[in-house]
């Protein structure tokens, strides 16, 4: 399977209709590709845990540097988005509010960003001050 066949007719929709919400959508779907790839990563990290201890803790080290905790905060903002984008659309779809959809996109903007600055504020200090994090092992 082609995987850019998942965008196929998106250039042509952004030139026929270029708003918010065609904007929107072309994130939702970057951000759901996205979360598919980070789940395959966060399981072939957590079936490490199946050859025992050792390679998990090797595998945990691998994903525990500062350049995995500033891919952290791009995970989060991914997560924050695809959510509250979802929520915006489903909303619209079963409140039948579809025709104040530029104001639900604003909340959700809104939404999205406060989410962001408070995740930020949280896990950047964390990325900026990296004190590894032990593994199994390390639970005594």
């Amino acid at each position: 399977m082609n995987i850019l066949k998942i965008f196929k007719g998106t250039s042509e929709e952004i030139k026929l209709n270029p708003n918010v919400g065609t904007f929107a959508w072309v994130l939702h779907r970057i951000t759901g590709l996205l979360l598919l790839f980070y789940l395959f990563a966060h399981m072939w990290v957590l079936g490490s845990a199946n050859s025992g201890p050792g390679a998990f803790d090797e595998r945990l080290k691998l994903v525990q540097s500062p350049l995995f905790h500033f891919l952290e905060i791009g995970l989060i903002f991914t997560v924050f988005y695809h959510m509250v984008n979802g929520l915006a659309i489903s909303l619209m779809d079963f409140a039948n509010i579809s025709q104040k959809h530029k104001v639900v996109v604003t909340v959700s903007i809104a939404t999205f960003a406060i989410l962001a600055v408070i995740a930020l504020s949280v896990m950047l200090p964390r990325a900026l001050h990296h004190t590894p994090v032990g593994g199994i092992n390390a639970i005594s």
